[in-house]
């Protein structure tokens, strides 16, 4: 329990106005009658492991979903299913549900494991009795969910580059205010600290660390850095996890709309279709910290970082009118999640006039529109500069600066 009430402060201040998530999910609407989700992959090994301190984890690999990561996929499955209760049956139809993820394997497993509890086979989908699982399909779609890994978007290293090298204002502005925590950080673990990918690197170690309640290297435990001690310079290594990640989602318009315009489009396509009798009742994804990110700002929704497993939630009903309602979900901290309404911007807000926070499904395709697009190979092929241009405008009317 120690544990796990180290992991819930690590991340407590990505939760409603900084303070703890509620107790219990809300309810879906009684005429809902499609569900979409979103979830970032579930915690995952570092893409470094810090040098010179012994390890009893991450034995999987670098970037690989952990045990924690899979309980977390597992136990946002366990939720959903409380959520849509009999929208589909326990037993997976195709004509009821559609899965996708990135091709990175910490996705694919989080999918998986989310499907594990969503759809536990009952009746005739019950195959064998002794594991009360049964295969679910999904659909891998790296456009879709991981468009930064895509060899055939060229753009897409035009828009990482400024985050990428540190070059946005809020990247440097944090680095010449972080010199002396970086140099420190630099001179104990011979790791390069020029650009902060690897400070980032450092607090994904740090949180893994905690989960697993190992060892922490003795210039953390009692640093010598001046004006800190161990609790306070652990909450500034961890300040940098994500640095970039959420420096394109928050900052920087141009990966903010490359990263997830074409998800913008597939959630409003299914929306649209389902207005129109489409049969499917739920479907869900996993993608990556920035995609997942940005598609939320992209939906109006105010929220300014993830933790691990977290994301959204999207109710279509047609009774009385065409609405939708946009729900948050987060790890509480890791085996139980809970879904609850999101903080939207002010746009979304002024057209939220339906009770219950339902949003009309055509003022909100109107708002949000021209945020998404469908040929990701012609976006992909366009300079940086005419994405700006084209795109900074018209993409975000919201608090975030662009």
């Amino acid at each position: 329990m120690l544990i796990l009430g180290t992991f819930f402060l690590l991340f407590s201040k990505s939760l409603i106005n900084s303070s703890e998530l509620p107790s219990t999910s809300t309810k879906i609407d009684p005429n809902t009658i499609l569900v979409l989700f979103g979830t970032r992959h579930g915690n995952r090994n570092p893409e470094d492991f810090l040098p010179g301190n012994s390890r009893s984890w991450g034995f999987e690999g670098v970037a690989e979903l952990t045990s924690f990561g899979k309980r977390q996929g597992y136990g946002l499955g366990v939720e959903m299913r409380k959520f849509i209760g009999n929208l589909t049956s326990r037993n997976f139809n195709t004509t009821e549900a559609q899965y996708f993820s990135s091709t990175a394997n910490r996705c694919q497993m989080t999918i998986q494991t989310v499907t594990a509890a969503l759809h536990i086979p009952e009746t005739w989908g019950d195959w064998d009795t002794k594991t009360n699982w049964s295969p679910v399909p999904y659909t891998t779609n790296d456009p879709l969910l991981r468009m930064y890994s895509v060899k055939e978007c060229t753009n897409s290293d035009k828009v990482w580059a400024l985050i990428l090298n540190d070059q946005l204002d809020q990247l440097q502005e944090l680095k010449r205010d972080s010199a002396r925590e970086l140099a420190y950080f630099q001179a104990n673990t011979g790791w390069n600290m020029s650009n902060l990918e690897k400070a980032a690197d450092l607090a994904d170690n740090l949180i893994e660390i905690d989960l697993y309640n190992a060892t922490y290297p003795n210039w953390i435990e009692h640093p010598t850095l001046s004006g800190y001690n161990s609790a306070t310079l652990k909450a500034k290594i961890r300040s940098f996890s994500e640095v970039h990640s959420f420096a394109c989602a928050n900052y920087y318009a141009p990966c903010r709309s490359l990263m997830a315009g074409l998800w913008l489009n597939d959630l409003i396509t299914r929306l649209e279709a389902a207005n129109s009798g489409n049969s499917l009742k739920i479907v869900g994804y996993a993608s990556h910290s920035q995609t997942l990110l940005s598609v939320m700002k992209l939906l109006g929704i105010e929220k300014e970082e993830l933790t691990t497993s977290a994301g959204f939630v999207i109710e279509f009903k047609k009774v009385p009118n065409a609405s939708i309602r946009i729900l948050n979900h987060d790890p509480n901290p890791i085996d139980q999640h809970v879904i609850y309404p999101s903080i939207l911007s002010k746009d979304l807000q002024k057209i939220t006039r339906i009770s219950n926070g339902f949003i009309p499904l055509t003022e909100f395709v109107e708002l949000v529109k021209n945020r998404a697009f469908s040929d990701w190979k012609s976006e992909c092929s366009v300079v940086t500069s005419e994405i700006r241009s084209r795109k900074a405008v018209c993409l975000f009317q919201t608090s975030q600066t662009v």
